[in-house]
């Protein structure tokens, strides 16, 4: 059986939630100020995405994972960048 990112998530021990907060909260807050995602039919700006992970919302457990897994498609290989010859 698969297991959905939400189930993936809460499995994890909070200390390594709080790290991967941080991780994410770092990453936005190193991005230029003009960030914003659109999720849905709805624009958020960078200081929104923060608030929102700070706050533990809905939009931000979204974020962090949209985040988490394009690291781990990054480290995996998936991302990548590739040279035409």
């Amino acid at each position: 059986m698969k297991t959905t990112k939400k189930e993936s998530t809460q499995s994890i021990d909070k200390e390594t939630q709080e790290d991967i907060r941080k991780l994410v909260m770092a990453r936005i807050k190193a991005a230029s100020d003009d960030l914003a995602i659109s999720i849905g039919s709805k624009e958020y700006t960078k200081e929104e995405m923060l608030k929102s992970i700070e706050t533990g919302s809905e939009l931000g457990q979204e974020i962090i994972e949209i985040q988490m897994e394009y690291l781990k498609d990054i480290a995996q290989g998936a991302i990548y960048l590739r040279n035409n010859d």
